[in-house]
């Protein structure tokens, strides 16, 4: 089984994976530290320095790289869903998942790492940014095979998530 997480940053996406995967007994990739580590930049390091433009690209090259691996949980970035035609290469070589917590928990989160995040550098609104960039992306994230709302941030979402991916129909 291929297992793609995507949602807004700040859903899980790494740290329900990383549960996943030990439930589900498969290896565990976040796409980003997988990206920082063969660069030995970090995104927010590679953003300055390339742009958010060249950033896709390498990230949808490197996405691509797991076409060949036959079981796994992986982690994407934010935006790697709405770049290249991601979300449909995902949803035709794996099940995907939208981790969709509430804005609320969302700003909570990610309240302390406005620095480490490329795309929260700025004056706006940490409120209004998250909600801005995520309606221009949920249209994308719908496209996933399961959607799972997150309003109650104490739910056990890796075990939720089992049971729908036990319940899915196999590809």
């Amino acid at each position: 089984m291929r297992v793609f997480l995507t949602g807004f940053m700040g859903s899980g996406k790494s740290y329900v994976g990383s549960r996943l995967a030990r439930r589900l007994g498969l290896p565990f990739v976040d796409l980003d530290q997988f990206i920082e580590q063969r660069t030995r930049l970090s995104i927010a390091e590679l953003f300055a320095e390339v742009g958010e433009d060249s950033f896709r690209d390498l990230e949808t090259m490197m996405l691509r790289e797991f076409d060949t691996l036959p079981m796994f949980v992986l982690a994407t970035g934010g935006g790697t869903p709405c770049w290249h035609d991601n979300m449909n290469w995902m949803n035709a070589h794996g099940r995907t998942v939208f981790l969709d917590p509430s804005p609320a928990i969302i700003v909570n989160r990610l309240s302390q790492e406005r620095d480490k995040r490329p795309l929260l550098h700025g004056g706006e609104d940490l409120a209004t940014l998250v909600d801005r960039k995520l309606t221009e992306r949920r249209e994308c994230y719908e496209r996933a095979h399961i959607h799972l709302l997150q309003d109650n941030p104490n739910q056990d979402i890796p075990r939720l998530l089992e049971k729908r991916l036990n319940t899915y129909p196999a590809k």
